[in-house]
């Protein structure tokens, strides 16, 4: 069984679940919730589908935005 958490030089290390990688145990590596380290590390994490695809949706939303300020010589309007 690999353990968990394991403590170098560094100070203590964490397993990511999903890597299988160890990281220094701290905020710039692992989210945390209520003082509590979240699992997978940062990096993992980004990779998920579902942040995947929540990424790809806002790259869509932002792309088809209008810009609040127009030019006074332009109009939205087919016929203007």
């Amino acid at each position: 069984m690999v353990a968990k958490v394991i403590r170098t030089e560094l100070g203590t290390e964490r397993r990511c679940t999903k890597c299988n990688e160890y990281w220094p145990e701290d905020s710039e590596f692992f989210y945390s919730s209520n003082g509590k380290i979240q699992q997978p590390c940062k990096a993992c994490y980004c990779e998920l589908p579902s942040r995947k695809a929540r990424k790809a949706n806002q790259v869509k939303v932002q792309r088809i935005k209008l810009p609040l300020h127009l030019p006074a010589n332009i109009s939205l309007r087919a016929n203007a």
